[in-house]
């Protein structure tokens, strides 16, 4: 529910591109605070355009330095020389990633103008743990400055244990943006013709969806490796990919595709129309993920707002919105037999999945509603 009274709100973190979650999750709620009515600006904090490995993500870089230098003075400048009702901050994860973000939340707190940081991810307490008490000490210093500090699900809130009061945290699912929403009616249109087309609840040629950064850490090569092990059983299946491919495996993804020949279809970075149909034509989504930084993927939301099944690990805040044999099939990290068997889970209970998650995800994380949430935390009186 929106507060009556209009606000003016100062956004600070990354927007596309590159397409990262968070990214998405800036401009879905940039669109939606304006469509309510409230006066928005925006600094966008990306330090590269393209799409950086995890080896790359929170090393120190010249030309990272030099490309924050300009945001952090026009942000510093606006908050100090306009009067806005709060300022939001997304920020990294690392601890000189972290550190870019610290002259907003400093010049809010001297103006005594009300601040918020979200984090889209779960990594915040391992690098706390891993600097020293000094740093340690600045840390906390910098997330008590914030009127309070928002992550992605009830199972990250621990993650400030000791650190910052529970009443200064809190919790926002994502969203997912209208246009990767399936209507209702062709949601029903897609499980009619699966029922139509099969006499048992399995499918004939069960479409596999990976959508997100091919990243070994995301488990992209534990998959290539399932999908080869299902080829060789004559399993009927196709295996779809898109996003960006992280440069150390390049070659190995490209070497594990030519093996799965027919069987794969690499998509590149997808956007709009075309994002849109693959997830309504796919039957599962997977992502074995293991990687360090991760919270609530926006792609695990979007494919259940298109009636997939859902094939993913307990890495991060995914256990608030994914639950064993509910939503699908949960697979262990770096193993791609487990992977095989997900699969044989979701193709033998699709119908089963489909409906919990698109019903789910219509309910509780439509775009709408994630605005909604965001407003009732930073805009409250």
């Amino acid at each position: 529910m929106s507060p009556e009274k209009k606000k003016k709100i100062l956004m600070i973190g990354p927007f596309p591109d590159p397409i990262t979650g968070m990214s998405v999750s800036n401009q879905m709620l940039l669109a939606g605070l304006l469509e309510n009515g409230h006066e928005v600006e925006f600094i966008d904090s990306n330090a590269e355009r393209t799409f950086t490995s995890l080896k790359a993500q929170g090393k120190f870089s010249i030309k990272k330095v030099l490309n924050s230098v300009r945001p952090i003075a026009i942000g510093c400048y606006k908050i100090l020389f306009e009067k806005f009702d709060v300022v939001y901050i997304t920020p990294a994860q690392s601890y000189l990633g972290f550190l870019k973000y610290t002259p907003f939340i400093n010049v809010a707190n001297l103006k005594k103008t009300k601040c918020y940081i979200e984090f889209h991810g779960g990594f915040v307490r391992v690098m706390y743990d891993s600097v020293d008490a000094k740093k340690q000490e600045a840390l906390t210093s910098y997330f008590n400055k914030t009127d309070g500090v928002i992550v992605l699900g009830n199972s990250l809130t621990s993650m400030f244990d000791g650190i910052l009061e529970k009443s200064k945290v809190f919790v926002c699912e994502n969203g997912v943006q209208d246009e990767y929403m399936l209507p209702e009616k062709e949601f029903a249109q897609k499980l009619q013709k699966i029922q139509q087309t099969n006499n048992t609840s399995e499918i004939e040629e069960l479409k596999i969806l990976y959508l997100s950064n091919l990243m070994q850490s995301k488990g992209i090569l534990d998959l290539l490796k399932a999908c080869i092990k299902l080829k060789k059983e004559n399993f009927k299946f196709h295996l779809n990919l898109a996003g960006n491919i992280e440069a150390e495996i390049v070659d190995t993804v490209n070497e594990m595709s030519k093996e799965l020949g027919e069987y794969v279809t690499y998509h590149g970075v997808v956007k709009g129309d075309k994002k849109a149909a693959l997830l309504k034509d796919n039957h599962v989504f997977c992502l074995p993920t293991y990687y360090p930084n991760e919270g609530q993927p926006i792609s695990i939301l979007e494919a259940m707002g298109n009636g997939l099944a859902i094939i993913t690990t307990t890495q991060g805040g995914i256990i608030d919105i994914f639950k064993d044999g509910e939503n699908g099939a949960e697979c262990n990290k770096k193993d791609p037999d487990s992977i095989c068997e997900a699969i044989n889970k979701c193709n033998e209970n699709y119908i089963k999945y489909a409906k919990k998650n698109y019903y789910e995800c219509l309910a509780k994380y439509n775009r709408k509603a994630f605005v909604g949430r965001i407003e009732n935390i930073i805009l409250k009186q």
